[in-house]
C-alpha cells in the first residue's frame, strides 16, 4: 500500500510542477545569454562557448543581423562530426548528409577556439554585399554563414586530434548560404 501512496505523490507533484512551468512568461532575450555548459559534450568550456557566441554575435550586430542563441543540439552534432574527422585523419570535409550550416578550422592545438572564429570574421573583407554564387562562396562562405540573417541557432564543437591539431567546427540553423541568395 505505501508503494502506491509513493507513487501518487510523486504523481501529484509531477503536475503541478509541470503546470507552474507552463504558466511561466517567457522572459526577455539578451543579444548574448548566458550559457548553460556540460563539460565533455562538445570538447569546449563554458568561456569558450560564450565568447564563439559572442564573436558571431558581434560580427551579425555590425551589419543589423538578430543574434544567435547557443544550441545544445548542434553543439552535439559538431562533436559528432569532429570526432568523424579525427577517426579519419583529420582531414577537412564537410559533412554531407547534415541539415546544418556548417563552419570548419584546422589548425595548431596551441591556438584557441576564437582563433577559428576570427579567422572567419576576416572572410568580410572578401565580400561586397552580392548574392551568393560559387565564387563568392569558395572566398567568404565562413562568414556569409556567421551572419546568415534567417539562421538563429549555434552549436560549435573542438578536438584536439592527429599530432596536436585543433578542429574546431561550428553548426548553424537554419542553414545559410544558399546559392543566389544574400545573407544580410
Amino acid at each position: 500500500m505505501q508503494y502506491h501512496h509513493d507513487y501518487f505523490i510523486v504523481l501529484v507533484l509531477t503536475f503541478l510542477l509541470s503546470a507552474g512551468c507552463a504558466t511561466q512568461q517567457p522572459s526577455k532575450v539578451s543579444a548574448n545569454p548566458p550559457i548553460v555548459s556540460i563539460p565533455g559534450i562538445n570538447g569546449l568550456d563554458g568561456d569558450e562557448e560564450q565568447t564563439i557566441l559572442s564573436y558571431h554575435n558581434e560580427a551579425r550586430a555590425s551589419v543589423n543581423v538578430p543574434p544567435l542563441n547557443w544550441s545544445r543540439t548542434l553543439s552535439k552534432h559538431a562533436a559528432t562530426w569532429a570526432a568523424t574527422l579525427a577517426n579519419k585523419g583529420c582531414s577537412l570535409r564537410y559533412s554531407q548528409d547534415s541539415i546544418y550550416g556548417e563552419n570548419l578550422f584546422i589548425g595548431s592545438s596551441d591556438q584557441a577556439v576564437i582563433d577559428a572564429v576570427e579567422s572567419w570574421e576576416k572572410e568580410k573583407s572578401d565580400y561586397s554585399g552580392q548574392p551568393l554564387n560559387k565564387s563568392v562562396w569558395s572566398v567568404a562562405g565562413h562568414y556569409t554563414q556567421m551572419v546568415w540573417r534567417n539562421s538563429t541557432e549555434l552549436g560549435c564543437a573542438k578536438v584536439v586530434a592527429c599530432d596536436d591539431k585543433l578542429i574546431v567546427i561550428c553548426n548553424y540553423a537554419p542553414s545559410g548560404n544558399h546559392i543566389g541568395e544574400k545573407p544580410y
